[in-house]
């Protein structure tokens, strides 16, 4: 329950900033099995029918070995956590979003750009090396495409574009309201 909660609250905390902020109760339901995203295995998602976060418990993730490194990291509560915070921003971006079910391009980017933000600096700059990739660069197109063939350097590459930005407030206003399958980089 403690990584549930701060995980939530991390997430709740670093969108805030960005204007991003609940408009009404965010449920988690632990559940037992690993799902399916793309052919992926997924810890999470959120059910936009039920308006509910779908979460795997730590337990349960890493004695089904649905997952034992992420990022090419050892999987632990800190990885946890982000998991959670990831899929906070789901929730978030459907509640602040009129356009949400449009777009999963925007929606990925948002998640990913929180999760790996809640991480400490020092997990965070591992993976940013790891991963070996920039950020995006204007003129680019974010895409489910790039995501679901490498998720890793999708998340880095948003994660590096946004706090590359002067105003990310601006591209998160951008992404809240976005009517197409990809994200064009100004």
């Amino acid at each position: 329950m403690e990584d549930l909660c701060q995980g939530a609250a991390s997430a709740l905390r670093f969108l805030e900033g960005y204007g991003v902020k609940p408009t009404r109760i965010i449920d988690i339901d632990i559940v037992d099995r690993v799902s399916e995203h793309y052919g992926n295995k997924a810890l999470g998602s959120y059910d936009l029918e039920n308006s509910r976060i779908l979460l795997m418990s730590m337990q349960d993730m890493t004695e089904k070995l649905a997952v034992s490194t992420l990022y090419g990291q050892a999987f632990d509560r800190i990885h946890y956590r982000s998991v959670v915070a990831h899929e906070v921003a789901h929730a978030l971006f459907h509640q602040n979003s009129p356009n949400a079910r449009l777009t999963n391009a925007a929606q990925e980017y948002l998640a990913y750009v929180t999760q790996l933000a809640v991480l400490p600096a020092d997990r965070r700059q591992q993976i940013v090396e790891h991963a070996g990739v920039a950020g995006w660069e204007s003129g680019d197109s974010i895409s489910e495409i790039y995501m679901v063939m490498a998720p890793e350097q999708f998340a880095v590459k948003s994660y590096l574009h946004f706090t590359g930005m002067n105003d990310p407030s601006a591209f998160v206003k951008v992404l809240l309201n976005i009517k197409w399958f990809y994200v064009y980089v100004p």
